[in-house]
């Protein structure tokens, strides 16, 4: 059932990193000081700046750092990576463009309807807030979502927790990488006190675990990067046309 081939694994070194930087600061840290940044500027030139504005340009400075940050810190596995993908790009290109992008509509439905049924509306918090920014300001809003977002996303779920769970057991590490995904993607709504937000988790968490296959099935994390974005970009279209 697993690929016995999959030999992507991460440093002590990187393992530290994560538990003691990017993932205090991706899942908290980042917005807060990004925030207090942009508002530090707001008060002191006198800023006349929108919610709306100011959390696009938050969510595009903070990808934008943190992307920066996590692929320093993996930068040697991602060349590496980088240049195995380009040794057999018509075979990643193909998973990475269509199979993917296939698999995650057919469990897109499936966590949708689970959704539905559960209570929950069509449309979680967070998709809604992407809308209303990305209609507020396109350009910006794409190249955070369609750029920023799945690269810096495949390569903590993907290249470090799931990489690193499974040393332990690749069930769990489809699991674990997939929930986290999910949680993220719901935390902030969950985190205000919405906590019949948790029905929203389901199409995140079978859609993390499609990227997890995919990382795993071609053993290169360019190729659920590739997924990422062509989702994120079909979203993209689908709102702003």
């Amino acid at each position: 059932m697993f690929n016995k081939n999959f030999t992507r694994r991460i440093s002590t070194q990187t393992k530290w990193m994560f538990v003691l930087i990017i993932l205090p600061l991706y899942m908290f840290c980042a917005s807060l000081i990004g925030s207090a940044i942009l508002k530090f500027f707001i008060v002191t030139f006198s800023w006349n700046i929108d919610y709306n504005s100011m959390n696009t340009y938050l969510n595009f400075g903070v990808d934008l750092c943190s992307a920066i940050l996590v692929g320093y810190i993996l930068k040697d596995t991602m060349i590496q990576q980088w240049k195995d993908f380009r040794k057999n790009v018509k075979d990643h290109l193909l998973y990475g463009l269509f199979v993917g992008t296939c698999l995650i509509y057919i469990v897109g439905i499936i966590g949708g309807l689970i959704t539905l049924a559960l209570g929950g509306s069509a449309s979680s918090e967070n998709q809604t807030m992407i809308q209303t920014l990305t209609i507020a300001h396109p350009i910006m809003m794409f190249v955070t979502t369609v750029i920023f977002a799945p690269i810096l996303e495949e390569m903590i779920f993907r290249g470090i927790v799931f990489s690193w769970a499974y040393e332990l057991n690749p069930i769990f590490a489809h699991f674990l990488s997939a929930f986290i995904f999910g949680f993220v993607h719901i935390m902030i709504s969950v985190l205000s006190g919405n906590l019949f937000e948790w029905v929203q988790i389901f199409s995140y968490f079978f859609m993390g675990f499609v990227l997890s296959y995919l990382f795993e099935k071609k053993n290169n994390i360019y190729v659920p990067i590739l997924t990422h974005a062509t989702n994120n970009l079909i979203s993209m279209i689908m709102i702003l046309f």
